[in-house]
């Protein structure tokens, strides 16, 4: 039987929302050793387990955890000397760290990197100097992992966190598994930067559950992709995309210096984008073989329940005959 450990894959950043002892201690576990089968390296960072807890149980599956602690592709860290190593919480430190540590770790020739954070120590009383900007950290972590390399999972005890803030810790986060979660999960939204053709492509659903973290990753296509020419970003994994995403993509469009082209629009989010990003500077999107032309402002009509919203008029045609707007 699959569980949602086995459906992650490299570059997932996932809010793992839990109730219970055993949850936290079972999905660290099949974490670990899923990514010690997979020869990648592994982190854990542990709060509410001790590491020699995990090495034990790790030990009882039959895990050669100590050899594979000696070879360096294991580390148990607690929160005390990692997270919180400066007697606070430095959310700038902690991403350089990771920035840091992805360098490393490929230099070492591992296929990938796993990390597992219980961060229950963000929950404790009194309150963390720094957790105040927790959110704010996650969705500038997914920058840095969007690049496809580590799969990071999260960790958060329902029972500490209060329901507003964690909806606004797991949209921070392109994906988030909760104990409601269904069998047959998979992460709502993956987002991975490419190299051919320079740009991101997104998979899955962009919605208002994870738009802290899609608004991050887009905000820093400028400083995480350089490019002498328009990002492209590619949407035709996206099976559903709101209002929101539109306007995000037209945001981060404007404030890249060569623009941003995207592709693989469906008729809906074409349509969208051609209400909510209208008039964005650099934003184009592909008509298709006849090329690409620049999204367009349309005041979008108040529909009336009932009535059916006028009919619309043709599109005007340019003179090699191809439409001139994105349209459905």
């Amino acid at each position: 039987m699959t569980t949602a450990v086995d459906r992650l894959a490299p570059g997932d950043h996932v809010c793992w929302a839990f109730r219970g002892d055993d949850e936290r201690l079972t999905t660290m576990l099949d974490f670990v050793d899923a990514g010690l089968r997979a020869g990648e390296k592994v982190m854990c960072f542990t709060d509410g387990t001790a590491p020699r807890t995990l090495r034990s149980a790790l030990a009882d599956r039959g895990v050669d955890v100590g050899t594979a602690g000696a070879l360096g592709r294991v580390a148990f860290h607690t929160a005390d000397d990692s997270y919180l190593a400066t007697g606070r919480f430095d959310a700038e430190a902690m991403l350089d760290g990771w920035r840091g540590q992805l360098v490393r770790t490929r230099r070492e020739g591992y296929p990938g990197l796993r990390v597992i954070a219980d961060m229950a120590w963000a929950a404790r009383s009194p309150r963390v100097d720094g957790t105040e900007r927790l959110a704010w950290y996650e969705a500038q972590a997914g920058r840095i992992f969007a690049d496809g390399y580590a799969t990071v999972v999260c960790m958060y005890d329902q029972r500490l966190f209060a329901d507003d803030r964690l909806r606004g810790i797991a949209a921070a986060h392109p994906a988030t598994v909760s104990p409601r979660t269904a069998d047959d999960w998979r992460p709502r939204l993956r987002l991975a930067r490419t190299a051919d053709p320079v740009g991101l492509r997104l998979t899955g659903e962009a919605d208002r559950t994870c738009r802290d973290a899609l608004e991050a990753v887009l905000a820093g296509l400028a400083e995480d992709l350089p490019a002498d020419g328009p990002v492209t970003v590619d949407l035709g994994g996206l099976a559903f995309a709101d209002a929101g995403c539109a306007a995000a993509l037209a945001r981060a469009a404007g404030a890249l210096p060569y623009g941003m082209r995207v592709v693989g629009a469906s008729a809906a989010l074409r349509r969208l984008l051609g209400l909510v990003g209208a008039g964005a500077r650099g934003l184009t999107v592909p008509l298709g073989a006849g090329g690409d032309a620049p999204a367009r402002r349309r005041g979008p009509r108040p529909l009336r329940s009932g009535r059916r919203s006028p009919a619309r008029p043709p599109a005007r045609r340019a003179r090699d005959g191809r439409s001139t707007a994105c349209r459905a």
